[in-house]
């Protein structure tokens, strides 16, 4: 090759890494060798092992310094590979340039000390590119926006300023070797002391096998005379390096941190920006031991710090579809509807507008310009997805949601990614139950797909008031938690709070004193004074035939209703907290016989009997509630949930946490408690 070519990776510019940085290319076919140092580059020389004196050369070169002694004449072996020895012997180690590297770590500097001394971490090459786990590394953090995670914290811009140096080092290198070496058997010589420099490793036994026998002392004498400017090349290379490594590094540690210690959008508890810096050293053991042993498989570990749960695969399937339509345009918006709706039957332009606005999002909608029943049928799939009265009608709210924009609905999506890193189920046991109390939705789900489905009734999301706990406030809305679901209640008795009691239950009473009678209530006195009052089991009773216990501080639990209409709203939050499921009795019968075998006529005969009998579960169900307000259905299509309780609004507007109650003190209390 021409060595003129000396800037032939400029090619490269235009396949650059992720980070717009291109590789470290060798330029002259002679030279591959040296930048390559064949054998150590991609080995167990990338490690960053400390760079002794001369491992492995001959005892004489090896030990060869200024202070011992006259040197063998200029154009001999010895004195070229005594040269070399004398320079590595003084070169600092490299585990001295990893700390002083690292001291400039703000945040994490436990952990990428620990793991660059055990050899976990290394994503460079001797030659100045990137391993193959390296560049697989850099793939996954230039995907943070796909995950909508934050860009800041990454310090995407010192990593491309510091691999960019590395660049600018082995060009600035390369070109020196290009003008100091002449002939290819010299080439090859030199890229035997390269080796040696850049690794620590080599002898003159190597220099010799490098062909030196074949190279007269004029040529050895030139090529030990170009030694001080070639290790000072080398050691800037070697800086370069080391520095990209450590803002790699960092990046990887900060990945981790978004992943598994973050939780930037809890509602009532979210880590601060200044919180998040600080979770790497809060937590320095739990990131080096999900990192310690990972070397050359760093990016696999990564995609395994992603959440287990199969919604989260699926979620970036369709954040990835979403860019693409955001990117194109998106979709026009509808006007107004002249007589306030389109139905079936209709035919014109705003039927056409209809049916484009479907199409643009995937929907199959049929053609032309009438209200057929293709169209009916596309509107009512879009209307389940999008929590609207699924009538097939196009009225304001199907217009509203038909409105939103795929750029919204692209952000929608990057937070339901973000509330799955920070999800209760968000790697879930296989068999488990998971409450997406936004969707107003119960799944069970078995080895990562849903093999059950039941609508529910969430918690209120109105202003109400404890005056027995003195609170006020959204004090109704389902809380978000994990726990085990470990009895079954057959008709339950409804035991309920003093609040229910006061508020709810009392004034009925007053109205009516034989209310209590005709409901099914009991009033008990205990011996103590207090008074129990509970509801008997049978069909007015508001837990209904079923209720299903997983203990937690919330006292929150699953339960059958009386209230079955309720179900057909597309919008259901109007229980005091607890989750009213729809057709319970079915997911009792599929429980019990999974658990103890139980026939479906055995628990229809202790409902129908009216005597509570709870069922201790042989092996307890963990059940999941969380708050994701898009979804990706079994058929890919995405549903995009409403945001009942405002979380995902504050989230977007920066109102995080939300305050949802207050102390409460009344002016009196005199007949309320």
């Amino acid at each position: 090759m021409d060595a003129n070519k000396v800037d032939d990776c400029q090619s490269d510019r235009k396949d650059p890494w992720h980070f717009g940085v291109p590789r470290a290319c060798a330029g002259w076919a002679a030279l591959v060798a040296v930048l390559a140092v064949s054998g150590a580059g991609c080995g167990e020389a990338d490690k960053p092992s400390p760079p002794a004196a001369a491992p492995g050369a001959e005892p004489a070169a090896a030990a060869q310094t200024e202070e011992d002694g006259p040197r063998p004449p200029a154009g001999d072996v010895g004195a070229l590979a005594s040269d070399v020895a004398r320079r590595v012997a003084q070169r600092p180690k490299r585990e001295l340039t990893l700390q002083a590297a690292l001291k400039g770590v703000e945040q994490g500097r436990a952990v990428l000390t620990a793991l660059y001394q055990d050899g976990s971490l290394w994503f460079f090459q001797f030659d100045g590119n990137l391993t193959k786990d390296g560049e697989a590394v850099l793939a996954l953090l230039s995907e943070v926006d796909r995950h909508g995670l934050p860009r800041r914290g990454f310090r995407f811009e010192a990593v491309d300023a510091a691999t960019a140096k590395v660049v600018e080092a082995y060009a600035a290198e390369r070109a020196l070797l290009l003008a100091k070496v002449k002939e290819p058997q010299a080439a090859r010589l030199m890229a035997a002391v390269v080796r040696w420099l850049r690794s620590g490793k080599g002898s003159e036994r190597e220099l010799q096998q490098a062909g030196l026998a074949a190279i007269d002392a004029d040529q050895i004498a030139a090529l030990q005379a170009a030694l001080p400017e070639v290790d000072q090349a080398i050691q800037a290379s070697s800086a370069a390096l080391v520095a990209a490594e450590v803002e790699v590094g960092r990046a990887v540690v900060r990945y981790f941190v978004e992943f598994l210690l973050a939780r930037p959008l809890h509602p009532h508890e979210p880590t601060s920006p200044a919180e998040v810096h600080r979770l790497a050293d809060k937590n320095a053991d739990l990131l080096v031991a999900r990192l310690r042993g990972t070397r050359g498989a760093v990016a696999d570990a990564m995609r395994k710090a992603w959440p287990t749960h199969p919604q989260y695969q699926r979620l970036l399937k369709a954040q990835d579809r979403y860019q693409k339509l955001e990117v194109a345009g998106g979709w026009q918006p509808l006007p107004e509807l002249p007589g306030g709706k389109l139905e079936r039957g209709a035919r014109g332009p705003l039927v056409a507008a209809v049916r484009a606005r479907l199409q643009a999002e995937g929907y199959d909608a049929g053609a032309g310009d009438a209200y057929d029943d293709a169209l009916v049928a596309a509107v009512q799939r879009f209307q389940t997805r999008h929590q609207v009265l699924d009538d097939g009608v196009v009225a304001p709210a199907t217009v509203r949601e038909m409105n939103v924009s795929a750029k919204t609905r692209l952000q929608q999506i990057r937070l339901a990614l973000g509330r799955w890193r920070e999800a209760n189920g968000r790697d879930p046991e296989p068999f488990h139950i998971w409450v997406d109390v936004a969707a107003q939705r119960m799944q069970v789900y078995e080895n990562g797909a849903p093999i059950r489905e039941h609508r529910v009734i969430v918690g209120k999301d109105d202003e109400d008031i404890d005056y027995e706990k003195r609170l006020k406030g959204r004090i109704n809305r389902t809380k978000l938690f994990g726990a085990k679901m470990s009895k079954i209640t057959l008709a339950p008795r409804w035991y309920p709070t003093q609040r229910v009691i006061d508020i709810e239950l009392g004034p009925q009473l007053a109205k009516d004193p034989d209310y209590y009678e005709k409901e099914g209530y009991v009033s008990e006195m205990k011996a103590d004074g207090t008074e129990t009052v509970y509801q008997r089991s049978g069909p007015t009773n508001l837990l209904g035939a079923v209720k299903f216990q997983f203990p937690n501080k919330h006292a929150i639990y699953m339960h059958d209703t009386p209230s079955k209409a309720l179900f057909r709203k597309p919008r259901r939050a109007s229980s005091h907290g607890c989750i009213r499921l729809e057709n319970p009795v079915q997911l009792a019968n599929f429980l019990l016989a999974r658990d103890k075998g139980w026939t479906r006529q055995k628990i229809k005969k202790i409902i129908d009997d009216k005597e509570e009998s709870v069922v201790n579960l042989k092996s307890a169900v963990a059940v999941y509630l969380d708050y994701v307000t898009v979804t990706v259905e079994e058929d890919d299509g995405v549903s995009f949930w409403g945001d009942v309780y405002g979380y995902d609004r504050a989230a977007l507007t920066g109102e995080l946490p939300v305050e949802e109650v207050e102390e409460y003190t009344p002016a009196s209390t005199r007949g309320l408690l």
